[in-house]
């Protein structure tokens, strides 16, 4: 049950990963004139489209790792890292800390998307979501590569 969580995890975290980073591209360098090439198609995508997806899997996301802490903080954590390497214990902290003020900048960005007029708001909101999930997207993969190294 633990690897199907995880497997699902890591493909929410995959979905929001990229939901995010399309959107705050498209939000902070929108294309502009022809459609041509593969970093303008990329910007060009239609952000507002890309809110509730944002919402839903920063949600979904969070919750599965909640279900897959604990066994990570008895087994995982517990015998190897705080023995081994302390460091990859506070990058884990962290990236819990990030996932909690993430969580609590939704209602935000999502009211944001809303008002037609918070342009700023919006972009601001949605570039500190962005590095919130790229940070705890790249903390995840270093504290769970940690055993290999």
């Amino acid at each position: 049950m633990t690897l199907l969580l995880l497997l699902v995890h890591t493909i929410t975290s995959a979905l929001l990963w990229g939901a995010v980073t399309h959107q705050a591209l498209a939000v902070s360098w929108p294309a502009r004139g022809a459609r041509d090439g593969w970093w303008t198609t990329v910007r060009s995508v239609r952000a507002e489209r890309y809110v509730l997806a944002v919402v839903v899997l920063f949600c979904t996301t969070l919750s599965l790792g909640a279900f897959l802490y604990p066994p990570f903080r008895v087994d995982v954590r517990a015998a190897y890292l705080d023995a081994h390497v302390p460091w990859g214990t506070g990058l884990f902290e962290l990236k819990e800390h990030a996932a909690a003020m993430g969580l609590a900048l939704l209602p935000l960005y999502w009211a944001s998307w809303r008002d037609p007029e918070g342009v700023r708001v919006r972009r601001a909101t949605t570039l500190t979501l962005a590095f919130i999930v790229w940070f705890n997207f790249l903390i995840g993969h270093v504290v769970n590569n940690l055993h290999g190294l």
